[in-house]
């Protein structure tokens, strides 16, 4: 059997003129999140992430925990996140630009709120599906690209396991919410809305463990955070 770990990035630069960075804080979760893996397995036979910054980032500073380890790694599309800034746009002209969504920020009572409200109104939109040519790319698209990525991973696994290759035992994925939440819904189960409930409730930097068999694929663990919960570590258990 293998082991896929599916990590979210640590905490992006939100608020910022370029959200796909990490922060100093969400450096620093990739690094405690490296270690608290470390102490659990020897290391990692292949390492996966999207091609944004911020999976990018994370995995950098989590493999630091790994010093003398070689995995195979790669970068792959499929594991990228859904464009906020276009699903965003579907539900009006508050929404078009960065402008236009900061004077929108500025008119509210509740910003916070409001931006949150906004955004669950955009991903109904998206997900309903009778808009799907209004979007570069359509939720069904979406889906289909996060399961052939997935897919690729699970598929190798299980060609070595019977003797096509390197047996590969541990695999580390560095991705996004709502790319872990796709593949939790499709393997739980689960309605869309409670999918998008789980997209907003996933850590940064928390795990998601598959297992993957000759026949079966499972979810193991689900939004681990364990390693955020000691006292001294509160500040580092964050959403965004």
């Amino acid at each position: 059997m293998a082991s896929i770990y599916l990590i979210r990035h640590g905490q992006a630069s939100f608020g910022q003129d370029d959200y796909d960075q990490l922060s100093s804080l969400g450096h620093e979760q990739a690094k405690i999140v490296g270690q608290s893996l470390a102490r659990r397995i020897e290391g990692f036979d292949c390492v996966v992430t999207g091609t944004m910054q911020r999976h990018q980032q994370t995995a950098d500073g989590c493999l630091q925990a790994f010093p003398s380890a070689q995995p195979e790694v790669w970068q792959e599309g499929g594991w990228n996140e859904y464009d906020h800034d276009d699903i965003l746009r579907g539900i009006g002209d508050d929404f078009v630009s960065a402008q236009a969504i900061s004077k929108f920020i500025a008119r509210q009572q509740n910003p916070k709120q409001a931006f949150e409200d906004a955004l669950n109104k955009a991903m109904n939109r998206w997900m309903s599906g009778q808009y799907d040519s209004d979007y570069v790319e359509s939720w069904p698209y979406y889906q289909q690209r996060i399961h052939d990525a997935l897919n690729n991973i699970v598929e190798r696994a299980r060609s070595n396991d019977s003797g096509g290759g390197a047996r590969l035992k541990n695999v580390a994925v560095f991705t996004s919410g709502g790319v872990i939440s796709v593949i939790a819904q499709a393997l739980l189960g689960v309605s869309s809305d409670k999918m998008m409930h789980m997209n907003w409730t996933l850590m940064n930097c928390a795990i998601t463990k598959l297992v993957v068999s000759k026949d079966r694929l499972f979810v193991a663990t689900l939004n681990d955070h364990v390693h955020f919960e000691l006292p001294e570590l509160k500040q580092f258990l964050t959403y965004k």
